[in-house]
């Protein structure tokens, strides 16, 4: 999704270029290299346990990788961007179910937990969410000022994984499984995000801004869990609980950085 994203902006460069007009502010082309925090205005967490088999976090940090903007007139321009980013928490996400899954079961059962919620220390760009977005530019500039409001489209992107529980009743033969999973079956979410925002700054150098960024973004989650129970002796499976992930989210992302000017 997020390659299609770039694929409608390159498209759309290639098509104002041949009709860009004269314009008074020197750049076209920049980019940026952004580092900022995600602070929930609503949160998708449900303190349940199926939080822990998310690769998300409410409250979590983020890298602007990829950041193209193309101004095809005095005072407006494209741009297209790519953040990832993610938080301890869901570094640790796997060891909090299995911790929880001990505590939750113990007294009754032997437990053997298990989950795809297991992501490495050094993964850092492809554990957590993922945002693509394309969209419109104003520019604002003075000699050394700037400030770009814009309104962009995209996609916000991140995991829903397994948990697994095995039980073997204290004192019995009794076994037992408990299974939580996606009902969609989907290991990875994508959903359509609106997202303004503001750009500014001070212009250091020709060629170099200071910049921060401030944005309001939008998506409707879909996520729902299913938590089956299964007999293991009498192969009878009962799914017990629908854990609803369906949200509103809004989210306000503050970040800073530099702004490059290529041309």
């Amino acid at each position: 999704m997020i390659r299609k994203l770039l694929f409608i902006f390159l498209s759309v460069v290639s098509f104002t270029a041949s009709g860009q007009e004269s314009s008074a502010y020197k750049s076209k082309w920049q980019t940026k290299a952004l580092f900022g925090a995600n602070i929930p205005i609503t949160t998708l967490f449900k303190g349940t346990d199926t939080d822990y088999l998310l690769q998300y976090d409410d409250h979590s940090y983020y890298w602007q990788i990829l950041s193209l903007t193309y101004f095809f007139s005095k005072h407006w321009g494209v741009e297209f961007n790519y953040q990832s980013g993610t938080s301890n928490g869901v570094r640790n996400r796997a060891d909090h179910f299995i911790a929880n899954m001990q505590s939750e079961y113990s007294d009754k059962y032997y437990v053997s937990p298990s989950t795809g919620a297991s992501y490495e220390e050094s993964d850092f760009f492809g554990a957590g969410i993922q945002r693509g977005l394309f969209g419109v530019v104003y520019r604002l500039e003075t000699d050394k000022f700037y400030a770009y409001p814009k309104f962009a489209i995209g996609v916000t992107s991140f995991g829903s994984d397994w948990g697994e529980i095995g039980l073997k009743e204290k004192n019995t033969n009794n076994e037992y499984k408990v299974f939580y999973s996606d009902a969609k079956s989907s290991v990875s979410n994508d959903y359509f995000t609106l997202a303004p925002s503001v750009s500014f700054g001070y212009k250091l150098f020709k060629r170099l801004y200071v910049n921060a960024d401030i944005m309001l973004s939008y998506y409707r989650s879909g996520i729902v869990y299913e938590k089956e129970f299964s007999d293991l002796y009498t192969k009878e499976n009962t799914i017990e609980e629908h854990i609803n992930y369906k949200k509103n989210v809004f989210t306000l992302s503050l970040g800073a950085g530099v702004i490059f000017v290529i041309h």
